[in-house]
């Protein structure tokens, strides 16, 4: 290789060098940014507030109720008081609904009847009269009734051709009501003691105070807390996506960088290997005029 071509392919290795150099530059300044992003991600990530389930010990309320007979009141909310020192009051109490349903005698024994343990044949009565049957119903001797596996049954005409079973189904259905003019005593603590209404006498009916749990309120706060935790996992696993596309990314630019390092050094071996070729070109050039 002549002098002038030395010359020329060290020039041409030393433009080289520098693209390379420039490009390994350009690639480290992309690595750089994706730490920085990836730096970001980690900030974002430990600042998320994860979100904690309610405590179904601390959604409890104070329930106070009352008896009249067999009926239990409960009050729906604190009582009211008016201007001439008696309370307004509202309550709900469960009642009984008493519906019918015409089933197949199938294996009920009505000829062990026990009439007496069973309630009154009034309401199958009022129920069949309201279905515009009652030819089906004549009196009470026209009827057997029995209890069996926790349920009432009862035959219509027995024996007859248009003998009928019916089933008795009982659900509780909740009733509310209000009272006004009610007298109210308290206890030493300041709480309810006992109340006074007029439509059920003279006589204070005490009252009972029970904690019981406001399924409510725990069940809006559940809710709450399921909607933070599914907003939670959701930024998280965008964050788990962002930071592995940028470790793929900066993998591969690594990889790229590895590539550039090894492509310089081949580059100043070659050039190490042509400034040898010059210096020994220029030495036999002077010798030649010397």
């Amino acid at each position: 290789m002549g002098l002038a071509a030395s010359q020329a392919r060290f020039l041409g290795l030393t433009a080289r060098k520098s693209n390379v150099e420039y490009e390994g530059q350009q690639v480290n300044q992309q690595r750089t940014a994706l730490a920085n992003e990836s730096a970001s991600l980690y900030s974002q990530l430990t600042n998320l507030q994860v979100p904690t389930p309610p405590d179904i010990t601390q959604y409890y309320r104070t329930e106070y109720s009352f008896k009249n007979g067999d009926t239990t009141y409960t009050m729906t909310s604190l009582p009211v008081k008016g201007s001439d020192g008696k309370y307004s009051l509202f309550v709900s109490y469960p009642t009984d609904e008493i519906s019918f349903k015409e089933v197949s005698d199938t294996g009920i024994d009505f000829s062990n009847v026990n009439d007496g343990k069973l309630k009154d044949y009034t309401e199958l009565q009022e129920w069949i009269n309201k279905k515009g049957n009652n030819n089906n119903y004549t009196d009470t001797t026209s009827v057997k009734a029995i209890s069996s596996q926790n349920s009432y049954y009862y035959k219509v005409n027995p024996g007859a051709s248009n003998a009928q079973t019916y089933k008795m189904q009982v659900t509780e259905k909740t009733n509310y009501d209000s009272f006004n003019g009610v007298s109210i005593k308290y206890n030493q603590s300041g709480d309810y003691e006992s109340i006074k209404i007029d439509k059920f006498g003279d006589d204070y009916l005490p009252v009972s105070t029970t904690n019981v749990q406001d399924s409510e309120a725990y069940d809006l706060a559940m809710n709450e807390y399921q909607k933070a935790y599914n907003e939670y996992e959701r930024k998280m696993a965008t964050i788990n996506a962002k930071t592995e596309t940028i470790q793929q990314q900066d993998k591969s630019l690594e990889l790229r960088l590895n590539q550039l390092d090894t492509e310089q050094n081949a580059i100043s071996t070659e050039m190490d290997a042509v400034n040898k070729v010059i210096e020994k070109n220029v030495q036999s050039t002077f010798k030649t005029f010397a």
